[in-house]
């Protein structure tokens, strides 16, 4: 059965455009960063040094191989913070990348899913009770996208 109200997407797909892992490069907190993914993973850490490990990775799967090298050092608050670098990442490459912006608003009113099984926090889980933290991102960044339209029209 079809269902028109709910947009399931991964994460980790390259090649879609609401993954956090296309390479659209932009820059944020005085540095460039590849894609969303080496934002995010890089923000795991204070310490400068992992940071610019994971900046400067190839790619997203080098950038997770660097974070889990450092991944000891990674910042005690992160659980409180992490929505927010996301969210950040997100934003910001939507304003750098007018064609994230529109793909992110020809979803409508769409419920975005991030459609992991395995990961509980980004995602929906394999049993569909996961928080699906990287969809809300995507809803709420959307949000924000269509205000500012709205102010600006």
């Amino acid at each position: 059965m079809r269902d028109d109200t709910r947009l399931y997407i991964s994460m980790s797909d390259a090649a879609n455009p609401l993954s956090s892992v296309i390479s659209q490069p932009f820059r944020l907190d005085e540095f460039d960063w590849p894609t969303a993914e080496h934002y995010m993973l890089a923000m795991l850490f204070e310490d400068p040094e992992p940071r610019e490990a994971i900046r400067t990775a190839a790619d997203p799967a080098e950038a997770h191989k660097q974070f889990k090298r450092h991944k000891r050092k990674r910042r005690p608050d992160w659980e409180a913070v992490r929505r927010l670098y996301m969210t950040r990442a997100i934003y910001t490459r939507c304003q750098t990348h007018p064609e994230a912006a529109s793909a992110l608003l020809q979803t409508g009113d769409k419920q975005i899913i991030e459609s992991s099984l395995y990961d509980y926090y980004w995602g929906c889980g394999r049993d569909g009770r996961g928080h699906n933290t990287y969809g809300e991102v995507l809803m709420d960044v959307r949000e924000r996208l269509r205000e500012e339209a709205r102010t600006h029209a």
